[in-house]
């Protein structure tokens, strides 16, 4: 856990919305930024880049619909559309009108569409490595879609608790540079509560099994009208998704930066290396007007 920021039950805060009771982190001051995690992860993916930007930053890392501690209504849909509804609703409960996003994952698919469905409220977005038009889902997560429609996914990934290393020998080293960084602390604060209970479950298993890529492909008129400031960061070495989906976005989106690769970072580098990131943010954000 990172030292000067508290993940704990005491300081995450709730929301209820329609959607249900979102849970998310908000520490800071200042303009406000909003963290979008992905797959099996929670607002403590972003640990790094809180504890670097809440001196100057009001930030907000939202833990999705399906993941975390966030309670979505049972059978609820958890696809990006209405994550991306939830999520603009838990910023209006919070007088959050105008922001800038940060994604990873599946958390870029979801602020893309935030981003088309409210430009006006998109100050800018930051992505590193994420879901693409119709790079969704990677040939590479087949075996766990499959796993997820037949709804033994989160069962599994609730394994990996009593057997971390199993988690480095298999996930692991897909999504980090070392797999070692999957430490027991790190799996225990984003599988044990996906796993609490078979409602949310079920849920996980939804989000994981149940995604296409439609729902991006149906966008790319309106992203490539965005006027919205883009800086792209990504790992070159991700097997998820390969860095020619960062330049399609760069390409796409009219007012993006050019694309910083990073030659042996993968999919969850911003955990794993937090400065890699937050350097070309930081930058980024002091050059917006």
């Amino acid at each position: 856990m990172a030292e000067d920021l508290d993940f704990s039950a005491g300081a995450r805060r709730y929301v209820d919305t329609k959607f249900g009771r979102t849970a998310f982190v908000d520490v800071g001051d200042g303009f406000p930024a909003v963290f979008l995690h992905g797959v099996g992860q929670s607002a403590y993916f972003w640990r790094g880049q809180l504890r670097e930007f809440k001196s100057t930053r009001r930030c907000i890392a939202i833990d999705l619909m399906a993941h975390g501690y966030t309670e979505a209504l049972p059978e609820a849909d958890v696809s990006f559309r209405e994550q991306a509804k939830m999520i603009l609703a838990v910023l209006d409960q919070i007088g959050v009108d105008r922001f800038d996003l940060v994604m990873n994952d599946s958390g870029g698919a979801i602020g893309q569409i935030m981003a088309v469905t409210a430009p006006d409220r998109v100050r800018s977005m930051a992505f590193s490595n994420c879901d693409v038009h119709d790079n969704w889902p990677p040939t590479t997560l087949n075996e766990i879609r499959e796993a997820a429609k037949t709804g033994v996914f989160a069962d599994q990934m609730g394994a990996f608790l009593e057997a971390p290393e199993q988690f480095a020998e298999t996930t692991g080293k897909l999504v980090y540079e070392d797999p070692a960084f999957a430490t027991p602390e790190l799996l225990r604060a984003n599988i044990a509560p996906l796993v609490s209970s078979q409602t949310r479950k079920d849920a996980f298993n939804r989000y994981v099994g149940f995604q296409d890529h439609s729902q991006l492909v149906v966008i790319e008129e309106d992203l490539r009208k965005l006027q919205t400031p883009a800086l792209i960061v990504w790992g070159a070495k991700d097997p998820f998704f390969p860095v020619e989906w960062a330049h399609w976005l760069h390409d796409a989106l009219p007012n993006a930066e050019p694309v910083i690769e990073l030659e042996s970072a993968m999919l969850f580098f911003p955990e794993e290396r937090p400065g890699d990131f937050n350097t070309p943010l930081k930058a980024f954000w002091d050059g917006l007007s």
